[in-house]
């Protein structure tokens, strides 16, 4: 998260305005890209693990049981 803020900053300085197009055409936007695309691949490793830690920690029925009241 650290190193994306670095980035977006970066083409924050090199923007004179504050528009969509200006930030994706700034010269150090590819780096903003590189940066999300390896955030998001450790954030959805993290998400699947803690997924799978869960689902070996409980053992399913394969059914819900209905709660009366």
């Amino acid at each position: 998260m650290r190193e994306l803020g670095v980035v977006l900053n970066a083409v924050g300085d090199e923007v004179s305005g504050d528009t969509d197009e200006e930030y994706l055409r700034a010269p150090s936007w590819p780096d903003v890209v590189t940066v999300a695309g390896r955030l998001a691949r450790v954030m959805v490793a993290n998400d699947l693990q803690e997924l799978a830690a869960l689902h070996n920690a409980e053992p399913s029925t394969g059914t819900r049981q209905a709660t009366q009241g």
